[in-house]
């Protein structure tokens, strides 16, 4: 089959902040990302971590030992176009008439920085085309279940890093035939797959992510792919951080992820966070005098529900050089019992789906993953005795997905009465962006 790329490239080398200019597109890479979808379609099939490992071990391979390893899937690619090289700053806001970076929210990990004299990371721009093709050495079954991981991959993934946010979105040209759906309902993408693949399983396939029970919604089709990547982007941006720009009519205060600065030189600015992880840090650093905090001193992160680790600095220091008496720098991990983590993929993909005539939707796919029952978040703190590690810090830790804090009303009025951020999220989604719910 013949694949586009439709969206900036980000990584997707063997080295951080790189682009491959040799091997553009990189099978091992390919193999990768066909495996986390066949994980996400099959793995509930399976009893047990064992059971998993064996059949994925058998279909896509493993490190070698007396029994082999092979895998029973050869990939082969060959690039047949280039998209150009991107090495221009990345522009998180409309700047000196500049326009923002069309994307930025997903690529700001790639921008440079000033102090540590870090260049700004390229990114392919869309327009790399290749042949990808798939050998499958087994039973009808496994040709079946390759061929489904496929489409998964092409629909709901992309190539290279941060794909989850949209980047590296991949269309099929020429013979679309059974490659891409007809249309984003629950009917036609049974109909691609040949099952009904946001079922919810009757088993819970540990701890990867999957798509058995998952949640979709889409928007409206159009057949400029950056436009609806950037839509479904926003929608996350919005969520998260409030809009760009309010209304010229007052709306109700808390229906913002973000109030205006009212009062200021920029009054239409976002200023007053309504998530509660800004205040809970003040409290928990005794720094509460610049900005006294609207939520009270019991720990909450909802926000880690999006992915960790978070990291993050306050800004101390004004527009008029006035200075805050702010927390410094901070970074929120998560713990099992005695187990720590340090990252945590987000469950959420924002991206442009595409169609077989040739349109795209955008999209907000929330894949199905378990998390132990004793999932905690906190802030990090340099562990004792081995100060270059960092553990959670135990006087900091909340259940992973509380939203809102014991005798707590939320200042974002979305968070209110929802059992964890997924349902916030949608419930916000539907209800102001009149988005399609195919799933559930």
């Amino acid at each position: 089959m013949q694949l586009e790329v439709v969206t900036p490239i980000l990584g997707g080398c063997h080295q951080t902040r790189a682009i491959d200019d040799v091997d553009v597109i990189r099978a091992p890479s390919v193999r990768g990302h066909l495996r986390f979808w066949w994980r996400a379609l099959y793995a509930a099939q399976y009893a047990n971590a064992e059971a998993l490992y064996q059949r994925e071990s058998a279909l896509w391979g493993r490190a070698a030992t007396d029994d082999g390893g092979r895998s029973a899937v050869e990939i082969r690619v060959r690039v047949e176009r280039v998209g150009n090289m991107d090495r221009s700053e990345i522009r998180l806001y409309p700047s000196q008439g500049q326009q923002a970076t069309p994307g930025a929210y997903a690529l700001w990990p790639a921008r440079g920085e000033t102090r540590m004299n870090t260049p700004t990371a390229p990114r392919r721009q869309p327009g790399t085309q290749f042949q990808l093709t798939l050998r499958v050495a087994g039973s009808g079954t496994d040709e079946a279940e390759v061929r489904n991981a496929l489409r998964a991959w092409v629909l709901f993934g992309g190539y290279g890093g941060r794909s989850r946010r949209g980047l590296g979105t991949l269309s099929v040209i020429g013979n679309v035939n059974g490659w891409l759906p007809t249309a984003a309902t629950r009917e036609a993408l049974t109909s691609f797959f040949g099952l009904d693949v946001f079922k919810a399983p009757t088993r819970t396939p540990g701890d990867v992510p999957w798509l058995g029970g998952a949640a979709i919604h889409v928007g409206r089709a159009d057949r400029n792919a950056q436009t609806a990547w950037t839509t479904a982007l926003g929608w996350l941006r919005e969520f998260r951080q409030g809009p760009e720009r309010y209304p010229s009519a007052p709306s109700a205060q808390g229906t913002h992820a973000r109030e205006p600065g009212t009062g200021k030189a920029q009054a239409n600015r976002p200023s007053i966070s309504n998530w509660p992880e800004a205040d809970k840090i003040r409290h928990i650093k005794n720094k509460t005098g610049s900005h006294p905090p609207r939520h009270n001193a019991t720990a909450a992160w909802p926000r880690a529900g999006f992915g960790l680790p978070i990291i993050g600095q306050f800004q101390s220091k004004g527009r008029n050089n006035e200075h805050y008496d702010e927390p410094g720098s901070f970074e929120l991990r998560w713990r099992a019992g005695n187990v720590e983590h340090d990252r945590l993929a987000s469950p959420l993909i924002v991206k442009a789906l595409p169609l077989a005539d040739g349109t795209f939707t955008s999209c907000a796919l929330w894949l199905r993953r378990s998390l132990p029952n004793d999932a905690q978040t906190g802030l990090a703190r340099p562990k004792h005795g081995r100060p270059n590690e960092k553990e959670v810090d135990p006087g900091t830790v909340a259940p992973f997905d509380r939203l809102v804090a014991n005798g707590e009303t939320p200042q974002f009025s979305a968070l209110a009465n929802k059992t964890g951020l997924r349902q916030a999220f949608l419930d916000w989604l539907l209800a102001t962006k009149q988005t399609t719910v195919v799933a559930p």
